[in-house]
């Protein structure tokens, strides 16, 4: 247990921000896991353009390094893509 104030209120910022980033990683996965399971190329698009700034959010917050940001986008737009053939 902390015992300055400054570590104490530290302790409890860190305990919020850890629901919040773990919420919105869960959501992040979801919504990736969804796109995935979509074969129709219209709906996988709509869901790709609400997906894409999430990623960049994530990635701006720290909550995903980078490239991995990168590679995700990347990756989900080449998927989209091949859908239309």
């Amino acid at each position: 247990m902390p015992l300055l104030k400054s570590s104490i209120k530290a302790a409890r910022k860190t305990r919020k921000m850890t629901l919040v980033n773990r919420a919105v990683k869960s959501k992040l996965r979801t919504a990736e896991k969804h796109l995935l399971s979509l074969k129709d190329h219209e709906a996988a698009g709509k869901l790709l353009k609400t997906l894409i700034p999430t990623i960049q959010r994530a990635t701006l917050k720290n909550l995903l390094p980078k490239n991995t940001g990168a590679r995700k986008i990347s990756r989900y737009t080449r998927y989209v893509k091949s859908l239309k053939k």
